[in-house]
């Protein structure tokens, strides 16, 4: 199969609006919200926060079935650059068919066109997720505390 990948922007906004209903409705347990307003969610597109983050859509036949959003920062002190991935995701129909590895490859691409020198994120612990990040012989998984402290 073909699939088609490109960064979110107000053109293929729908389509990605359509996949995150999608998303929600087959696994809401893996959403981080299951309220998504679509006037909100646009409007975030020219957040001056947000445009920070890139967020690349595999496409297939015209529709969204998988997305990988990240950003990279950098620490001043030392130069030390990285990409942190906020959201991986593929549509469970589309599962085992590389979409997720792919949107990584697309990912690494940009990391390496802006000099970054490690990939993090905070990992899923679901079976799908766990396989995975086992499929990437290179990669170290371990289990860091995290501070998380919500503001609002």
């Amino acid at each position: 199969m073909d699939y088609i990948f490109e960064k979110l922007n107000k053109d293929n906004f729908n389509k990605y609006y359509d996949y995150l209903l999608s998303a929600t409705e087959l696994e809401p347990e893996l959403m981080c919200s299951t309220d998504i307003d679509k006037e909100k969610l646009y409007k975030r597109l020219d957040d001056e926060l947000s445009k920070r983050s890139t967020s690349i859509l595999a496409m297939y036949e015209d529709k969204v079935v998988g997305r990988i959003e990240y950003h990279f920062y950098s620490c001043l002190q030392d130069g030390y650059r990285i990409c942190y991935v906020d959201w991986v995701y593929v549509l469970p129909k589309n599962r085992k068919q590389g979409i997720a590895k792919k949107l990584f490859n697309e990912m690494t691409s940009d990391c390496i066109k802006h000099s970054i020198d490690e990939i993090r994120l905070i990992r899923a612990t679901n079976k799908n997720a766990n396989e995975f990040y086992e499929s990437f012989k290179s990669a170290k998984i371990c289990e860091l505390p995290f501070f998380i402290q919500h503001l609002n």
